[in-house]
């Protein structure tokens, strides 16, 4: 009876064991994954809400110089998580025939606030689209994987406004670098920024343990 439980007990540890991958960043997706993604995005409640904070990591504020709010991922799975939150008309179904070996970036977001001591903008624009000079891309970003700096596919930035009163005001910008996934493999990325005055703000993700 103990060698049947111990046998029981060592096929049962190697069905969890072969269970991990498939929890792990995937791509292209499955359409049980595509599924999974699908009804987390649905429920759009605090448990997607604490699913998606693993992919984002806020920062303090330093003393001086520009605001590195926030850094995050987007896997394939969470951008089908975030496209079911944004058609209320989309069904499992629709989302399995839309995103099944759809090839997807995995993308790199930054964040960027101004501060008392840095705002290289304008203050406020008599026009929401005046021209901002392009502040953003004085910021390194780096993606990190193992010993290799991987490349980004592609990398766009624009200015991040809000309103006092009627007149546009620029208060930061966005950061987004696209990355094959075929580039990456499930196991931690490190990412750093440095900021125009030398500051350096680093974190890292798991691909070895987010979807």
């Amino acid at each position: 009876m103990r060698d049947a439980r111990k046998a029981a007990g060592l096929v049962l540890t190697l069905a969890l064991a072969g269970a991990v991958p498939a929890l792990a960043f995937l791509s292209p997706l499955s359409s049980t994954a595509i599924r999974d993604a699908y009804f987390i995005g649905t429920r759009n409640d605090q448990q997607t809400r604490d699913f998606l904070a693993q992919y984002q990591h806020e920062f303090p504020e330093p003393g001086t110089g520009p605001y590195v709010h926030d850094i995050g991922i987007e896997t394939p799975f969470v951008h089908v998580i975030h496209a079911a939150q944004g058609d209320a008309n989309m069904h499992a179904p629709d989302a399995v025939e839309q995103f099944q070996n759809m090839p997807f970036d995995v993308i790199l977001h930054v964040s960027i606030w101004t501060t008392q001591t840095y705002s290289p903008g304008p203050e406020v624009l008599p026009q929401l689209y005046q021209w901002v000079p392009d502040f953003w891309n004085d910021f390194t970003v780096q993606l990190i994987q193992g010993r290799q700096v991987v490349e980004p596919k592609g990398k766009r930035g624009g200015p991040v406004f809000v309103y006092f009163g009627e007149t546009p005001a620029v208060v930061g910008a966005r950061l987004e670098l696209s990355y094959d996934s075929a580039s990456l493999e499930s196991a931690p990325v490190k990412v750093e920024v440095l900021t125009p005055d030398r500051q350096k703000v680093e974190t890292t993700f798991d691909l070895g343990k987010l979807r």
